[in-house]
């Protein structure tokens, strides 16, 4: 389905292997819906990709506008985090923020996979808009975004950046093709890739396909209010 906001916040990170487990559990339970239930958030999903040794995980935020991350409830949950919270931050690892606007968005509900294509500056936008309205009829594809950054930060905003941070590459735009399993968002990126030249990127962090694992809040707009902090709403 089309995303609600203007704007989408995509983010890639590792955590110890050890604490996958533990990292699937928090980020379900606490630190999804606490983000959600900030004013100016629309929703969340996680993905996840297991066979990647790094940049595993990818989280996408649908939010009203890039302002939304200045926020007094966002910095709030920055700079006060749980205890949970608190003891995750040390074990993350390769941590890669890009805040966008967006460009383009359609589609019918939510797709088991995700193609996610970081598009290089001198890629033409007239040749990634006409490839974008392709890859939408391309089999099982149901849903494409396309946001241009706005913000690139290669460290979490905590107090002390996580270590091993990958390489990274140039990018301008981010390009999302969601499919009804991993084999259609697979074709759509090798095709979207041929069609733009792109078919000697790598499949690092920004052209390759995650699979989904969590949407927030679901069919309960309600469920993100019930995670607001004590005194958010104090004012009101």
């Amino acid at each position: 389905m089309a995303l609600t906001g203007q704007a989408f916040l995509a983010l890639w990170n590792d955590i110890a292997r050890s604490r996958e487990p533990e990292y699937d559990q928090w980020h379900t339970l606490e630190h999804v819906p606490e983000r959600v239930a900030v004013t100016g958030f629309k929703g969340a999903r996680r993905y996840v990709n297991r066979s990647r040794q790094i940049h595993r995980y990818f989280t996408l935020y649908d939010v009203d506008s890039p302002a939304t991350f200045d926020s007094e409830e966002y910095l709030d949950l920055l700079e006060h985090p749980t205890p949970w919270s608190a003891s995750m931050r040390p074990d993350f690892s390769n941590f890669l923020r890009s805040i966008c606007t967006v460009v383009t968005t359609r589609g019918t509900g939510i797709g088991a996979a995700t193609a996610i294509l970081c598009v290089p500056p001198e890629t033409s936008e007239a040749a990634l808009s006409a490839v974008l309205d392709e890859a939408a009829d391309f089999p099982g594809v149901n849903a494409v975004h396309l946001g241009r950054t706005a913000t690139v930060a290669s460290v979490v905003p905590f107090a002390k950046p996580p270590p091993e941070s990958a390489p990274l590459r140039p990018f301008d735009r981010i390009a999302l093709i969601e499919a009804l399993d991993r084999a259609a968002a697979a074709h759509a990126l090798t095709e979207a890739k041929r069609r733009l030249n792109l078919s000697a990127l790598p499949a690092d962090f920004g052209a390759d396909v995650y699979d989904l694992a969590f949407v927030f809040p679901g069919a309960d707009p309600g469920e993100s209010r019930r995670h607001r902090r004590p005194g958010w709403d104090s004012a009101g």
